[in-house]
């Protein structure tokens, strides 16, 4: 060891902690190859609190020698688990060298220790390492065993294409002993491993141990071994044959792990025969699956069937194929073939929604064959309008606006005032909802109003809301476009004059100028009548005849006449 390194490694021993944390962290970046500095390194360790021992084993960790496994093996058993976890790195990295004295503990170690020795040994990836693993899968600790295996699949990444290969040959010879084929729960722990190691020639093995012919328990295994596999062309297809048929299984576990075996298949290694089949199934899962996989291609064979699904019987499959169909922008031309010939409502509705992302996909032929078909279906109030309006207002609101206007206004005209109120109702919180439209509204509103002459009854009338509304609109002359109007008659202004003439102010005056109106209009009609009545009430003093005099007033009147004549003498 030179003087720098000798230096370097003196400090390890000063009594000043930051010193020895700092002396450690230039070692771990040196990494001297010297059994000196390794030595200092170790007595570090005897002595050392929590943060300087991290530094310690950095530095040690870096020097890789095998000189630091005595120092470093009885961290294995230290509270902190960080520092116990860098020591099972550290001694697991020394390899097959250190494998005889992991045995030695292993046979000794309390129950809680062997979970560490454990990891130790799966990350080894020699053939007496495994062994012992293998050895461990008897033992009677059913969770002693599920952390051999659960080790093993961590590490396996770790190791290489030649090292999975004598692993796997491995465990087939283990497997094969006479001692093994006695217990299914090696047997089946076995299987496990197979699939963690994931050796192409595990396949065939797995598949064999999946047949009906097995015990529920081994074929579960097998089929969880299968799933960690990888699958290409025609081993893709000789898998699928096979695992194709377990998914009508009685039992739900083989059911749901041959699922996830045929989620690691391609798409092309099941037909379409065979997805139609499945979505028939008795099981729920099943169904689900393969519509999911159907869901996944946008082609017309799968979204016609996508289509089909949307009236399956089972809900989770339904609500599947509507979220793929509102995603295929190739299904647009079916969705809107069946948006027309639908009869259902429910089923309609069920249409536009799915159709509402892809509204820029629907071209301006549809919209304008959909728009003609919205305004029939409002103007006989067919109960498809709704979904066929919230469709439209969707691919094409300004053209959706215009509708509503042109169908409101014919419908108007053509006294179905219902049919008008529910176009017109629709444009209120629209930009070209002006007062013509408002009024427009408010005449089929009043038509369709029960006319209570009931104070509450009034205060809610949508009819007067409107009229009240233009009458304080400064742009529109409410009281000329009604005494205009030839669609009211004597029973609708009467109401809304009646109504107007019990307000105050403005709105008086304009209900009385309103019953006026009615009584010149429709003089001989009860309206008319009912309005002179209404005028004299509203207007006492000014159609009150003049009081004809008595004779004390005719006296008093002569006096102050001959008064005024004398000057007053």
């Amino acid at each position: 060891m030179d003087q720098k390194l000798k230096k370097i490694a003196a400090l390890l021993q000063s009594p000043d902690n930051m010193r020895r944390s700092a002396a450690a962290i230039v070692l771990a970046e040196l990494a001297p190859k010297d059994a000196a500095v390794v030595k200092a390194l170790g007595a570090a360790l005897e002595t050392a609190n929590q943060a300087l021992t991290a530094y310690v084993l950095d530095a040690l960790e870096a020097i890789n020698s095998q000189a630091a496994l005595p120092h470093v093996i009885p961290l294995l058993d230290a509270e902190d688990m960080a520092t116990k976890m860098r020591a099972v790195s550290i001694v697991a990295r020394a390899g097959a060298a250190v494998i005889p004295e992991v045995k030695a503990r292993l046979e000794q170690a309390p129950r809680r220790q062997k979970f560490v020795l454990i990891d130790v040994l799966a990350r080894i990836h020699a053939r007496d390492a495994f062994r012992l693993l293998l050895d461990l899968l008897f033992d009677r600790d059913f969770e002693l065993v599920r952390a051999v295996c659960d080790a093993i699949r961590r590490h396996m990444g770790e190791a290489g294409p030649k090292e999975r290969g004598a692993l796997h040959a491995q465990v087939v010879a283990f497997m094969n002993s006479a001692r093994v084929k006695k217990q299914e729960r090696v047997l089946t722990s076995c299987l496990l491993l197979l699939g963690h190691i994931a050796r192409p020639e595990a396949r065939a093995i797995l598949l064999k141990h999946t047949a009906a012919k097995a015990s529920p328990y081994v074929r579960r295994h097998a089929l969880i071994g299968l799933k960690n596999l990888e699958y290409t062309g025609t081993t893709a297809k000789s898998v699928a044959t096979q695992v194709l048929g377990y998914l009508e299984d009685s039992d739900p576990d083989i059911v749901r792990n041959a699922l996830d075996v045929i989620r690691r298949l391609p798409a092309t290694g099941i037909s379409e025969p065979q997805w139609r089949k499945l979505l028939k199934s008795q099981n729920a899962g099943v169904r689900a699956f393969a519509a999911r996989q159907l869901a996944d291609v946008d082609t017309a064979a799968n979204n016609r069937l996508l289509l089909d699904l949307l009236k399956h019987e089972d809900t989770d499959v339904q609500e599947i194929a509507a979220r793929a169909l509102s995603g295929h922008k190739n299904a647009v031309p079916l969705l809107l073939e069946g948006l027309d010939a639908e009869p259902d409502v429910q089923a309609v509705w069920r249409l536009v929604k799915i159709l509402k992302p892809q509204s820029e996909a629907v071209d301006a032929k549809a919209r304008r064959k959909f728009a003609a078909f919205t305004a029939r279906e409002l103007q006989t109030g067919k109960p498809k309008a709704e979904a066929l309006l919230y469709f439209l207002r969707n691919v094409d609101p300004a053209g959706a606006e215009a509708l509503l206007l042109e169908t409101g206004t014919k419908c108007m005209r053509a006294k179905k005032w219902a049919q008008a109120v529910e176009c017109l109702r629709r444009l209120i919180h629209a930009e070209g909802f002006d007062d013509k439209t408002r009024y427009a509204l408010s005449v089929c509103n009043l038509k369709l109003s029960p006319k209570e002459l009931t104070p509450n009854v009034r205060a809610e009338d949508h009819a007067l809301r409107g009229f009240r509304t233009l009458l304080h609109s400064h742009a529109f002359k409410l009281l000329d476009t009604i005494q205009k109007d030839k669609t009211l008659d004597a029973a609708d202004v009467y109401y809304v004059a009646f109504h107007f003439a019990e307000a105050i102010g403005d709105e008086k005056v304009f209900g009385e100028q309103l019953l006026e109106h009615l009584g010149k209009r429709w003089p001989k009609s009860k309206e008319g009548k009912a309005a002179r009545s209404k005028l004299k009430l509203a207007r006492p003093a000014e159609t009150r005849s003049p009081a004809r005099k008595t004779a004390p007033a005719k006296k008093a009147a002569g006096k102050k006449k001959t008064a005024r004549k004398t000057g007053g003498k």
